[in-house]
């Protein structure tokens, strides 16, 4: 059964979880990370939680016409099941090996499409789509700008498609303890974006978050018209 917040912050500080032998706010381990995700609904193991994010992986599918994709935060990796599902070959990356040890449980057939890399330092094929849903808020600055080079120079998606929450829990501390560090707006996602080459595309809005966004590679729909200029038209 979904835990309430209520419910779950009184199960927090009855078994001393986020919090050290003072009773102070800490960040919560990989295993209590996990926990709290299944405690809360956010893993497949929630009929909503699946329906969710088999509505956005059929909106991309559709939409964006992938062949290939790489998710950043893959998390309990039902996302990452669900394009593989479709027919797109789905890449996923986490620092929380917990978290991959339960996608291999449930969707073992994936299983080394999920990896651990929780700096983003190993290599990577470029792809269609690089994804990212409620992780940047968890990466600082300079980890920001690391990622995105990465993404620019590595990845080179065509387009990118994100969520991260602008809010501030109201709860105290819950930022802490599950890693906000970095809450942004989204013109200040946009501003980053734009820095790396990629532009928001209002017609079409990813249907998971209320701030979520596609973003897109600047010029791309330029050059395409462009060689298709050079390419003599069949008789």
């Amino acid at each position: 059964m979904v835990m309430s917040v209520e419910e779950l912050f009184e199960k927090n500080l009855r078994i001393g979880r986020g919090v050290d032998a003072q009773g102070n706010p800490r960040a919560l381990t990989h295993r209590e990370f996990l926990d709290v995700s299944i405690e809360m609904g956010w893993t497949q193991q929630n009929p909503d939680y699946r329906a969710l994010f088999e509505h956005l992986a059929t909106w991309v599918v559709r939409n964006l016409k992938i062949r290939t994709s790489l998710e950043l935060g893959a998390g309990p990796g039902y996302f990452l099941y669900c394009l593989n599902k479709l027919g797109v070959d789905a890449r996923g990356i986490d620092g929380n090996p917990h978290s991959r040890d339960f996608f291999a449980a449930y969707h073992p057939p994936y299983a080394q499409r999920y990896v651990i890399d929780p700096l983003f330092e190993q290599t990577y094929q470029p792809a269609d789509a690089f994804l990212s849903i409620e992780v940047f808020e968890h990466i600082d600055d300079a980890g920001l700008e690391a990622v995105m080079t990465k993404v620019r120079d590595q990845v080179r998606p065509r387009y990118i498609v994100f969520s991260s929450t602008p809010h501030a829990d109201p709860n105290p501390n819950w930022d802490f303890q599950w890693g906000h560090i970095n809450l942004k707006q989204p013109g200040q996602w946009h501003a980053l974006f734009a820095r790396f080459g990629f532009e928001p595309v209002p017609a079409l809005k990813p249907p998971i978050t209320e701030w979520a966004t596609l973003y897109e590679r600047k010029g791309l729909n330029h050059n395409i018209a462009y060689n298709f200029s050079l390419t003599p038209a069949r008789r």
